[in-house]
């Protein structure tokens, strides 16, 4: 099994922040026109507009950084917040589902841990197809004979 690096996508979790922070100003400047607020309650929306700013830039570097490789015997999960690599005797099971969202993910349980891969993930048939690779090479258990939406 060749070396595969999987990114994690970003659009989903940044273009709302960044549309609140677009419309933000917008209302609150208008807001601010029509009722003229008083210097503290300005100050409080200020300070929640640059805190989310703030935030949006964590959320986008630790996304950007989150990456999911499958080597040979090993499945890597790495980020800002740390690496984390599975080989094939560290996973006690595998299970596919779909979300309350019609998202198709995958849910890797450890003895201690659960790791996810869902749709953020890209390009997410071909780790699919990693991942079930990997399941039926090393023999772990999962509910992969039940799951109808990966043999379509």
């Amino acid at each position: 099994m060749n070396e595969h690096d999987y990114v994690y996508q970003m659009k989903p979790l940044i273009v709302p922040g960044l549309v609140f922070l677009i419309l933000y100003p917008l209302v609150m400047g208008s807001v601010h026109v029509f009722s003229r607020l008083q210097g503290l309650e300005l100050w409080v929306l200020l300070g929640i507009y640059f805190t989310t700013g703030l935030g949006i830039l964590v959320l986008w570097a630790i996304g950007k950084s989150k990456h999911v490789q499958i080597i040979d015997q090993q499945i890597v999960f790495s980020s800002l917040l740390g690496k984390h690599v599975l080989e094939p005797d560290d996973i006690r099971r595998v299970a596919f589902y779909f979300d309350g969202k019609g998202q198709e993910v995958a849910q890797i349980r450890t003895s201690s841990k659960l790791f996810y891969v869902s749709e953020f993930y890209f390009p997410f048939p071909e780790l699919m197809s990693d991942l079930e690779n990997f399941i039926l090479q090393y023999n772990l258990r999962s509910n992969l004979g039940s799951y109808a939406g990966l043999n379509e």
